[in-house]
């Protein structure tokens, strides 16, 4: 294995040496070919992602593609701040542990029948992940849900086990579609738009399609986990023992804390700032309103105020948690695109590309989403979307597409990897619980994954992106 992992990492600039060398060394085959290496190492990951994105920082002003200056400015765009906020916040929410009050209060008042206790986790988990990482979020809930499991009959804990674990890995992956800064891809998508169409795509903008498909994703994945559960698999006493425990652990936490307080007032001055937004430069025309300073506001805000105790709410030395490989990652996808835009590369791959333009929409958008949605089961959907995003825009310039339209399908699909515990991290999280098995996870991933591309499709005929 670390023979073959050699072997992948030398690809990468064996790969670009030699695209260079059949182009004579043009601008235009030297900026393909370190392409092809970032696309090599992205969906490999022999090499961390982070580093990969350093590539147009390193090499682009050494072959004079691009000055230092003008690279070093797509590490520092405005949306790379909006999702440092956005990160510090979803810092102060696990710091604090308000994530987890917040999730058993969902749990409480969805009831402790079998649906309903599903239905729960869904809700709650779902909830987080559009604020905080699928990762912590699953995290945080699995504990939750095996102590939940852990007060019911062995014969009963066999029926509901699978389901409920189920249930938190799909509902961590989909709940991030639902907000710009949920999920990377979503990141990822905003920031290509803003600096290569000039389409800038804050929260509210995202917020109908990404709810939307939160939405109508969440109840398919609760119907097809629920679908062929037992009718009343717990009995009075048992529903009455989950009830228990989940009113034990929330009487546990006692009231909110001072630093859950402010933490809270925090959160929710940022999302309603963020929803209103678009109303606030009408009501307030002196101030420039921005999701970025939105959310760098709330940073601050985080590390100045105390927790109410001898410190503040959040310390520099938190940040060390942060997702800084995600930021950079951001920042290379903008430098290699923004190059690539700089060379004509998209109107010349456009010319080639043209007379792919006699098929009808549905079809580009059924095409997309089968990759965005299979090729994320077996890569990193970071990687699929920062590598695939400058193609679709060549391929948009071509067919006549608009590049919103062709590119939600993958953006979307990226964060629907239901059949593989390797696909993203939840998954993983769940299947270590020994509690599920491949096949349990592949027969029904399946049939999300399939039905998760036609409603993607279908969706995107009825809501998109608004101006």
């Amino acid at each position: 294995m670390t023979k073959f992992t050699s072997i992948i990492r030398w690809l990468g600039p064996v790969l670009a040496l030699l695209i260079s060398l059949a182009g004579q060394g043009q601008s235009h085959f030297v900026l393909l070919g370190i392409a092809a290496w970032m696309l090599v190492w992205w969906i490999t990951e022999t090499v961390h992602l982070g580093v990969t994105a350093l590539l147009p920082l390193l090499l682009f002003p050494l072959l004079e593609l691009g000055t230092a200056k003008e690279l070093a400015g797509y590490y520092a765009h405005p949306l790379v701040y909006l999702f440092f906020g956005g990160f510090v916040l979803a810092l102060a929410l696990e710091k604090s542990s308000l994530h987890y009050r917040i999730a058993l209060w969902i749990l409480k008042r969805t009831g402790t029948k079998d649906s309903g206790l599903i239905a729960g986790f869904m809700l709650a988990t779902g909830f987080m992940s559009m604020w905080i990482s699928n990762t912590a979020t699953a995290i945080m809930m699995l504990p939750i849900a095996t102590s939940v499991l852990g007060v019911l009959h062995e014969e009963k804990q066999s029926k509901l086990s699978r389901p409920v674990l189920l249930s938190v890995a799909w509902a961590a992956n989909i709940g991030g579609t639902a907000t710009i800064i949920g999920t990377p891809p979503n990141m990822i998508f905003a920031a290509f738009m803003s600096e290569q169409l000039d389409r800038p795509i804050g929260f509210m903008e995202w917020l109908p399609v990404g709810l939307t498909a939160t939405m109508v994703l969440g109840i398919t994945a609760f119907w097809i986990i629920t679908r062929g559960l037992p009718k009343d698999v717990l009995n009075v006493k048992e529903e009455e023992n989950t009830a228990r425990w989940i009113a034990q652990e929330w009487n546990s936490l006692g009231g909110l804390t001072p630093v859950q307080n402010r933490v809270a007032v925090v959160f929710t001055f940022t999302a309603t700032l963020w929803i209103l937004r678009p109303y606030l430069a009408q009501w307030i025309p002196m101030i420039q309103w921005s999701d970025t300073a939105i959310a760098l506001a709330s940073a601050v805000m985080l590390f100045a105020l105390r927790d109410g105790n001898k410190g503040n709410i959040l310390d520099w030395e938190d940040t060390k948690n942060l997702p800084w490989g995600i930021l950079i990652l951001f920042g290379g996808g903008l430098a290699l695109a923004g190059i690539l835009q700089g060379s004509q590369w998209f109107e010349l791959m456009s010319i080639r590309l043209e007379n792919l333009g006699q098929l009808p929409q549905w079809v580009w958008l059924l095409v997309v989403a089968i990759i965005g949605v299979f090729a994320t089961e077996l890569l990193s959907n970071m990687a699929l979307v920062s590598a695939l995003l400058p193609l679709l825009l060549s391929l948009s310039l071509a067919i006549g597409i608009p590049m919103d339209v062709l590119s939600l399908p993958l953006v979307l699909g990226a964060s629907c990897a239901f059949m593989l515990p390797m696909a993203t991290p939840p998954n993983a999280i769940v299947f270590s619980t020994g509690k599920l098995t491949i096949s349990y996870m592949v027969y029904r991933g399946i049939v999300m994954n399939l039905l998760a591309i036609a409603l993607i499709v279908l969706l995107l005929q009825v809501v998109g992106i608004t101006d």
